[in-house]
C-alpha cells in the first residue's frame, strides 16, 4: 500500500516554548527571533512531532548503500 503525505500543520498552531502543550509538535519553525516559535500541531500517540514534520525528519533508507539508524539516513563511511 502507497504511504500517503500528511496534510501540512496550520499556521495558526504555532507557539513557543512556554506555551507548548501535551500533544503539540515540537518541530522549530522559527529561532531567528527572541524565542524558537515551534509547529504546535497535533502529534499522534508516542511522537514529538505532527505526522506532517515526522515525515520530515524520518526519511526511508536508500539503496545506495547508506547506513540508516533509528529512522534517519547516516551518512557512508569511507
Amino acid at each position: 500500500m502507497p504511504e500517503t503525505e500528511a496534510p501540512e500543520p496550520s499556521p495558526r498552531n504555532r507557539t513557543t516554548l512556554l506555551k507548548l502543550r501535551e500533544r503539540q509538535c515540537r518541530y522549530v519553525i522559527s529561532d531567528g527571533g527572541s524565542e524558537a516559535i515551534f509547529c504546535g500541531g497535533r502529534t499522534q500517540e508516542g511522537s514529538s512531532w505532527c505526522p506532517w514534520h515526522r515525515q520530515v525528519v524520518y526519511t526511508k533508507p536508500s539503496s545506495s548503500g547508506a547506513k540508516a539508524g533509528r529512522g534517519f539516513i547516516l551518512p557512508k563511511l569511507s
